[in-house]
């Protein structure tokens, strides 16, 4: 027979992070030892009280039956909840939060409400690769906004021209931001809002890193004044709690958007197991003091490995926020650097490239293991002297 694909399949380019993975896999038969700095997934396990909610909940026979599609109440208040702390920000649990299987599902689906054939939809370049792939599914226009080191990786929303402005269906944005760890302060949101209102443009903020920062605590997009009239924001357990696994989140905002948004997910999904949500209520309500020790954790492990790399005489880039580091490429390819990181020094990063042509430059490293393996990192760099 003849298998072919559907169109939209074939649109998709390779899956640079397959050929990465088979070229590890051919390191590590020859016996080397790779420090894999290259997956944004935490080493450190979730928080004991997690786990233990998440063991009484399955224990719960109440909870192995189908879940609601919007989620549990309890979960969708403690995420309002945590709105309300962390940022300020007050919404209507019922009409205003809805659960998700992880906030890539989310992301994923918003495309599938709102974004016709021929509809333009702007995307940050670098940028979580699923915004792009899930706008052409939909038979949308992907258009570009590069995000600059020379501009704080902030896009410039003045050199977007008149006539896409006007076609412009949504505006993704990501702060903190993944690969660059930008940091956005509030006077982009208010910018964006400005835009966003002007043109009727809707906003989708990811902040799944939101509280993975360092000296300044990153904002939400939700706490600028005009904000819910026309965004959606999608958060995320995973870096959080260490919880990526787990495959719990939530997106929350103006209310017709997340109907919309719930609208699609009870054509494809079955909603969130309930367990999971109860292990998520016990994430947002409880002690927030390992979070600030997943923080400490990551502020030693950058430091060390961003001293380390600038007296080896490398250009690298002191995050702010998440738990990435930018290396420049110093002019080569950033996957030939890739390459060459990976079988001349057995240590795995991830280029740039991988999130958009804008990546082209730098690699990414993850900042997912200890201090003694980060040291070592460091160590077969200055070594190899690229």
């Amino acid at each position: 027979m003849n298998f072919k694909l559907a169109a939209r399949i074939g649109a998709i380019p390779p899956y640079l992070f397959a050929h990465i993975d088979a070229l590890k896999l051919e390191e590590r038969a020859k016996g080397k030892d790779l420090i894999d700095l290259g997956i944004g997934d935490p080493d450190l396990p979730t928080p004991p009280h997690i786990v233990a909610a998440m063991q009484e909940a399955t224990a719960d026979a109440g909870t192995h039956r189908y879940p609601a599609y919007v989620g549990l109440a309890e979960f969708r208040a403690a995420a309002a909840r945590f709105l309300t702390r962390r940022f300020g920000v007050k919404v209507d649990p019922e009409r205003e939060v809805v659960t998700l299987i992880g906030s890539k599902e989310g992301i994923a689906h918003f495309p599938v409400a709102f974004v016709d054939p021929g509809d333009v939809v702007l995307v940050p370049d670098p940028g979580y690769p699923v915004y792009a792939t899930l706008t052409r599914f939909m038979g949308g226009e992907v258009f570009a906004l590069p995000l600059r080191r020379e501009h704080g990786f902030l896009p410039d929303l003045a050199a977007i021209p008149e006539r896409v402005a006007r076609r412009a269906k949504i505006m993704w944005l990501n702060y903190p931001n993944n690969p660059t760890a930008a940091l956005a302060p509030p006077e982009f949101y208010r910018q964006v809002v400005e835009f966003a209102l002007r043109y009727d443009i809707i906003v989708a903020s990811d902040n799944a890193y939101s509280e993975m920062w360092f000296e300044t605590p990153a904002g939400s997009f939700l706490q600028t004044p005009g904000a819910m009239e026309c965004g959606l924001e999608f958060h995320s357990l995973s870096k959080t709690y260490n919880m990526t696994g787990w495959r719990v989140g939530f997106a929350v905002g103006h209310a017709a958007l997340v109907a919309a948004l719930l609208q699609v997910k009870t054509n494809v999904d079955s909603g969130c197991f309930e367990a999971v949500q109860r292990a998520g209520v016990a994430a947002l309500d409880g002690d927030q003091a390992c979070v600030d020790e997943l923080r400490r954790i990551y502020r030693e492990r950058r430091d060390v490995f961003c001293a380390g790399l600038a007296r080896a005489g490398y250009d690298v880039i002191k995050p702010p926020a998440t738990f990435y580091v930018l290396l420049a490429t110093k002019g080569m390819p950033a996957l030939e650097f890739t390459m060459r990181l990976l079988r001349e020094a057995g240590v795995v990063a991830t280029p740039a490239t991988g999130f958009g042509a804008g990546g082209e430059g730098f690699v990414r490293f993850a900042l997912t293991a200890p201090v003694a393996r980060l040291r070592e990192a460091v160590a077969r760099l200055e070594r190899l002297r690229l």
